[in-house]
């Protein structure tokens, strides 16, 4: 076996077909090849089999059963949450080119002809497992890049890409609820410089640390997200303007407490926060709300002196 090759060995292979002595022979093989087997013969049964706790790995399934044919079973399969993804062999007659076909069009994802051989059968279920394994760990592994790319790797904060969706999310909710939410801005002046003197490393610390502060003073349904290099929005659902220059205050004052070592002794670090709430007349959109509140975080820019503007 090859390093890291799926092991399939005791998996669940559910037989469907109205013959005894062909399920009693597929069976056989099955088992010759390390498998455990359920049977069933018709499609009433096959269903029956695939509702319970444990279901089955793969299903072989004839095509032309009574009570309810196989055709009628793996459209059922491919249309059915947790299912859809289930492997499905269906079993043919030698030269029914119109039962493969069809197969094909419902989902299928491959056939063996009658009489069955071993090696064929084995070959078959080992390919049909194997591309649904490997499509299993394709689909896992995009969730996991996926998640690692919703979330900065430096400060653990939400990326830009979050935050159009969370923002619409959480204004829809406001709207119904009759609600307020409020969004803040907040960032370093002269980022470029501070990461001259800190060096790459220290300078992500820093931020590291200062996300963290910010952090601590909010709540769970709060979300922070980084949308530059030294640019951050936080998200504070059911929070008026009062409430939000609070959070604001705390923010900044935890931030600014942060001791900041450069090699020449302790660096000047400036601040700036800007913030906006829904809804006002000026705020009915998600994008209203972050283009007000990055006007009052710009206009601090020329002024070190200021360190807070709220868009009243």
């Amino acid at each position: 076996m090859k390093p890291n090759a799926p092991d399939f060995s005791n998996r669940l292979v559910l037989v469907v077909d109205d013959d005894e002595h062909t399920r009693t022979l597929l069976k056989d093989l099955c088992e010759t090849s390390g498998f455990r087997v359920a049977m069933a013969e018709d499609g009433v049964e096959a269903m029956e089999h695939l509702v319970k706790p444990e279901r089955p790995d793969l299903v072989l399934l004839d095509l032309m059963m009574p009570r309810r044919d196989g055709f009628s079973v793996l459209k059922a399969v491919r249309e059915t949450t947790g299912l859809a993804e289930l492997p499905v062999i269906v079993l043919t007659a030698m030269g029914d080119m119109d039962g493969k076909i069809r197969g094909m069009e419902l989902g299928a994802d491959d056939y063996i002809t009658k009489p069955f051989k071993l090696i064929e059968l084995q070959t078959r279920i080992n390919s049909a497992l194997t591309v649904r394994e490997y499509r299993r760990r394709l689909l896992d592994a995009e969730d996991e890049l996926a998640q690692f790319r919703a979330v900065d790797p430096v400060t653990g904060a939400g990326t830009y890409s979050q935050l159009k969706a969370s923002l619409d999310s959480e204004l829809a909710r406001s709207r119904r609820y009759g609600r307020p939410a409020a969004c803040l801005m907040f960032g370093f002046d002269d980022y470029q410089g501070l990461r001259y003197q800190l060096g790459r490393d220290a300078c992500d610390s820093y931020l590291a640390k200062a996300v963290q502060e910010a952090r601590s003073v909010m709540r769970g349904a709060d979300r922070l997200f980084r949308i530059d290099t030294d640019e951050f929005v936080a998200l504070l659902p059911e929070t008026d303007l009062p409430g939000a220059r609070i959070v604001a205050e705390r923010m900044l004052g935890l931030i600014q407490a942060l001791p900041v070592e450069g090699p020449h002794g302790r660096l000047k670090v400036v601040i700036r926060f800007g913030g906006a709430v829904f809804p006002t007349d000026k705020v009915r959109t998600s994008e209203d709300l972050l283009r007000e509140a990055n006007k009052s975080f710009r206009a601090l820019q020329a002024s070190e002196q200021q360190k807070l503007l709220f868009d009243a």
